[in-house]
């Protein structure tokens, strides 16, 4: 291109840069000049990669069109002069950043951090009695009792961990147990060392003398073995308490060696550690983690209230409405809480006040407040190529659930990742994620179905990052329309109208917008509205992330084929999509291609092979032709989900075998799925011979066959193949007489689903096996099974031991074995025959019946002798459905939800009489149901009671009123409900009342304002009673004015003087 000399330079300066920018991170904070050649710096980056994305493009467009001329055509001379021209214009800006950063001296190493701050965030165990410690009394107790009963008479060397980010209060808590009489009175000797960044042995010993001493003992001593010997006599034989506090450790031999010369006190010996890592705690706890959790909005209140007027001082009534709404930017952080309450602490003014809730954390005077400051300490232990990941996650709205696989995909996007090694970019990505939740900086980590991961930012964790990325990028704002095309905007997210970089919301943008952001790195249109995409998409050169999924959209234009910087396309959900564009094999840096639920379509465009950065495919459509067989599949290294539909048009078995199956290691989701009559008039017998080679590898988890018209499955289903296997699905496989052999050995299979097949039993053979079958299947779905008798041709015990779930649909000659281990079973359209075997599971605690119409009622032996079923469900219900005595036995039901019954009018009083342990009662779809027969009293437990879409309900049942215990009413979908009682004012424990399609109830009744104890109270779809209840203005407004939390209609409000509790 001409312009391999000014990219070399390029590349040399940024090296030199980039040495110096650990330094430069933490000098930031005091420097404003800094602070500013950093965010220059940002910039200059993203355009010095934007240049190299169009020199990439460029030269993929030259390498496709394979002409030795095509470079130098006009055209392309011109365009290498004006690249060049703008490599040098860069250039020369670097050369300027590079030499400012001179005046800084910045160091090109990772600095020691000065003694001053270690000094600032030293700790010692005594317990500041002058201000209360709130809500930490019950894991202190928690951590007294394991010290002084659980671990008392252990021989070896107790380690405990208390884990949380920085000023959630361990220190405190430590010290609050070590201050505790119980704990002094049990150990001999208590030392406390505050260790922070230093874990030098030396330094450690020496403290520990220190301490154990209570005096400088240990200053003149400086060979290690002296320090070592000198400490172990202080120890020996003793039951010691030693407190690590603020540790940052995480190599295991420094650990270890320490460990190793603590090992010299009596049994019951004990270290309590204190830390933000979980790495840390990983690596030195013997007894499970406490992990601490924020303190309640109560008692953070008590804490910023006695911070702020004091133990002696009058609360002042009009600041403490705005000191509640303080109290939420804490976060449950006490640091947060004591150092707020201090900044308020002489000012009385409610302006003042108002000032500090309205501000963001990292605007108040750094100088007053010490949260960020102590927050930013995680930050700069992070190794740098960290940081960026981090601090880009402040672009999430505060208090949302973030998805894993999304954020690490939008790293890559930003260029804040990249493959390492033999690490490809998701992995460094992920490698980066784990590291950042091991230091607490994400929490509620949750795994989710089918392995999606999602997690939160404490909302302080996520103003750090905000704060952070406020320094790191320019100030730019968006310009008119017609000057888009020149904007630094790299980000959008359109159904939130957001857009960074600066983060801000957009609310007029739409998608027309959005195609002149011409630097745009991701575009997320998930959920939107929009049914096409512009040509001019085609224009986004730098685009590297486009999330398409559950949209309306029909078609991709051509142009998004020319996108060549593209990683991720996602189309998920986009159930009118009915192709794709065929020139899709030129999108050479395409890596993952999301198509699930994509099902408009059923020809795959041709050569996708040739996509050799392919790491997600999830959809396979075998083509007729050429460039559309299982062939393309051969050289790509797919991972997660693979569907391959329409089977039946593969011609040969050696065409099928050259998808290599077996060779894609990273794979774990596998659907084959035939869709038909082989097209060549093989029969099954070429499915088997096409299934055989689809053998995949060993590391598959779930494996699904669909349309199998094989009588035989191949053999690698009863092999070593399917060791990793948890879940099985086979459905419409009408041929197959028996499962394969050696399903029930699976040693981690642990989901079940058949499906239309012609089996007779599960296990066709005795169990002979002194290993029981399926040992660790926990769900059975057995569902079009018209042949079925049973799970196993012989019954014996050692069958399903860890069954959990099972759900069965059209079995009718299904007789079940004894389950002991059942707890679960749904029941759809089940046969007399099969529900009175239901008298075997003994165990159950919830079952759900569906009761097929032509039933005249269901078996009593289907709910005799249930005395530890708590949940109940039935659908199809009707009056003579149950015989009298059939809920006699429900002694523990705590919720019955009966739905979908056409004849049921009533509920009978035989129904009620014995239900006492009732807590949830659900009545919903049953179009004739009009009342409740007086012994609904008899439900003196009854917490929850949800009425819905019962048009022939006129009125409440009185009997309700003599309910004391009930706290929440729902009435939705009553049309011709006109009014509330009076007597509902008896319900005096009722917190949350729900009124929804009530449209003929018009007004309230005047006892509602003297229901003291109703904290929620909301509206929907009623629109006379919304007019009414409209804030300040309705004729019923007084009535429910008291109320902690009102929602009419969607606008909701809450009482100056309370929190909401929904």
């Amino acid at each position: 291109m001409g312009v391999d000399n000014d990219m070399k330079k390029l590349s040399s300066t940024l090296t030199t840069i980039q040495s110096v920018l650990e330094d430069a991170e933490e000098k930031q904070l005091e420097s404003k000049p800094i602070q500013n050649w950093l965010c220059k710096l940002s910039d200059l980056t993203y355009e010095i990669d934007d240049i190299l994305d169009e020199c990439t493009t460029e030269v993929a467009k030259l390498e496709l069109k394979n002409s030795k001329t095509s470079r130098y055509n006009l055209k392309n001379i011109l365009y290498r002069r004006k690249i060049g021209r703008r490599m040098k214009e860069v250039t020369m800006k670097l050369d300027v950043v590079a030499a400012e950063r001179q005046k800084f001296h910045l160091r090109e190493m990772v600095v020691e951090r000065h003694n001053t701050v270690a000094a600032i965030r030293e700790t010692g165990s005594i317990l500041d009695y002058s201000h209360p410690v709130y809500g930490r009394d019950e894991e202190k107790e928690k951590i007294v009792d394991i010290l002084v009963n659980q671990v008392s008479e252990c021989q070896q060397l107790t380690v405990m961990s208390i884990i949380g980010i920085g000023g959630l209060g361990k220190t405190t808590l430590a010290q609050l147990v070590v201050n505790d009489d119980s704990v002094l009175g049990h150990f001999d000797t208590i030392l406390w060392v505050c260790v922070s960044d230093n874990f030098d042995l030396k330094t450690l010993i020496k403290e520990m003398i220190e301490s154990a001493s209570g005096n400088g003992s240990a200053s003149g001593l400086v060979n290690l073995d002296t320090l070592q010997r000198r400490l172990q006599d202080l120890l020996n034989q003793k039951r010691y308490l030693l407190v690590l506090d603020d540790v940052w450790n995480e190599d295991q031999n420094k650990w270890s060696s320490l460990k190793r010369i603590l090992a010299c006190g009596s049994k019951g010996t004990s270290i309590i550690v204190t830390t933000r890592l979980k790495k840390v705690s990983d690596i030195m706890s013997t007894v499970p983690a406490n992990y601490l959790t924020g303190l309640s909005e109560k008692d953070c209140w008590l804490l910023l209230r006695q911070r702020a007027f004091g133990q002696q001082e009058e609360e002042h009534p009009n600041l403490r409405t705005i000191g509640k709404h303080i109290v939420k930017k804490c976060g449950g952080v006490p640091l947060a809480a004591k150092t707020l309450g201090g900044l308020l602490r002489f000012k009385r003014e409610e302006i003042e006040w108002l000032h500090v809730k309205e501000s963001e954390i990292w605007n108040l005077p750094q100088e007053e407040t010490s949260i960020l400051p102590a927050l930013r300490l995680s930050y700069h232990h992070l190794p740098l190529r960290y940081r960026q990941c981090f601090a880009y996650c402040s672009v999430f709205p505060k208090d949302t659930h973030i998805d894993k696989k999304e954020v690490i995909f939008l790293w890559m996007a930003h260029g804040y990742i990249s493959s390492n090694g033999k690490l490809e970019v998701e992995d460094v990505g992920n490698e980066i994620w784990n590291e950042l939740a091991l230091r607490c900086l994400f929490q509620d980590v949750i795994t989710i179905f089918d392995g999606q991961t999602i997690f939160r930012m404490h909302d302080l964790v996520h103003d750090l990052a905000q704060s952070i990325m406020e320094n790191k990028v320019p100030g730019t704002e968006l310009g008119n329309k017609s000057s888009g095309s020149n904007s630094k905007i790299r980000q959008v997210h359109l159904y939130q109208h957001h857009v960074a970089f600066p983060s801000k919301v957009l609310y007029n943008m739409d998608v027309s917008t959005i195609m002149n952001f011409s630097r745009l790195r991701t575009l997320n249109a998930s959920r939107t509205s929009i049914k096409d995409l512009p040509s001019a998409v085609g224009n986004l050169k730098h685009l590297r992330y486009l999330n398409l999924s559950h949209t309306q959209i029909c078609s991709l234009p051509k142009t998004i084929c020319s996108l060549w910087n593209l990683k991720i396309l996602d189309l998920s959900g986009c159930r009118k999509l009915v192709g794709l564009p065929k020139n899709m094999r030129y999108m050479r840096n395409l890596r993952h291609l999301f198509l699930d639920e994509c099902n408009s379509w059923s020809q795959m465009p041709p050569k996708i092979g040739e996509l050799t950065h392919l790491k997600t495919l999830c959809v396979y459509i075998v083509g007729h032709g050429r460039g559309n067989q299982l062939g393309e599949l051969e050289s790509l290294s797919l991972g997660g989900k693979l569907d391959i539909r329409h089977l039946e048009r593969v011609q040969s078995h050696v065409d099928a075998e050259k998808a290599n199956l077996a060779k894609k290691q990273n794979l774990r989701d596998l659907s084959l799925q035939w869709e038909g009559d082989n097209v060549f008039g093989v029969g099954g017998s070429m499915d088997e011979k096409v299934l055989e080679v689809l053998e995949p590898h060993p590391n598959i988890e779930i494996l699904s066959i669909c349309g199998f018209k094989g009588n035989n499955f191949p053999i690698w289903m009863r092999s070593s193949t399917l060791e990793n296997i948890v879940r099985i699905s086979i459905r419409k496989c009408p041929n197959c007489l028996f499962l394969p052999q050696g399903l029930g050995d699976l040693p981690f299979l642990k989901d079940l689903r058949l499906e239309e097949l012609a089996l007779q039993y599960i296990i066709q053979d005795g169990v002979n096996s002194p290993r029981p079958k399926f040992p660790r299947l926990q769900k059975v779905g057995l569902n079009s099974l018209p042949n079925l008798e049973g799970l196993l041709k012989e019954e014996s015990e050692e069958i399903f031991p860890n069954l959990h779930s099972l759900s069965i649909c059209g079995c009718s000659s299904l007789i079940l074995p004894k389950l002991s281990s059942l707890k679960q079973l749904y029941s759809y359209n089940c046969s007399s025959r099969t529900m009175t075997s239901f008298s075997k599971l003994e165990n159950l605690d919830h079952l759900f019946v569906q009761i097929d119409k032509s039933m005249t009622h269901i078996p009593k032996e289907t709910l005799e002798n249930r005395i530890n079923l708590k949940k109940l469900d039935i659908l199809g219900l009707h009056e003579h459905s149950l015989p009298d005595e059939a809920l006699q036995s429900l002694k523990s039901l705590e919720c019955l939800r009966i739905t979908e019954s056409e004849t049921l009018t009533c509920l009978p009083e035989s129904w009620l009489t014995h239900l006492a342990s009732l807590v949830t009662l659900h009545i919903t779809h049953c179009p004739e149901f009009v009342e409740f027969s007086e012994e609904i009293r008899c439900l003196k437990s009854l917490k929850t009671l949800k009425l819905r879409d019962l048009p022939k309900m006129i009125c409440l049942p009185e009997a309700l009123q003599q309910l004391p215990s009930l706290q929440y009413l729902s009435l939705d979908d009553l049309p011709r409900l006109t009014l509330l009682p009076h007597w509902l004012g008896k319900l005096t424990n009722l917190d949350v009342l729900f009124i929804g399609g009530c449209p003929n109830l018009a007004s309230l009744p005047a006892i509602m304002q003297e229901m003291a104890c109703l904290k929620s109270f909301l509206i929907r779809r009623c629109p006379e009673l919304e007019r009414r209840c409209e804030k300040g203005k309705g004729e019923d407004w007084h009535k429910i004015a008291h109320i902690d939390y009102v929602d009419i209609g969607a606008n909701f409000f809450f009482s100056p003087t309370r929190q909401p509790i929904l």
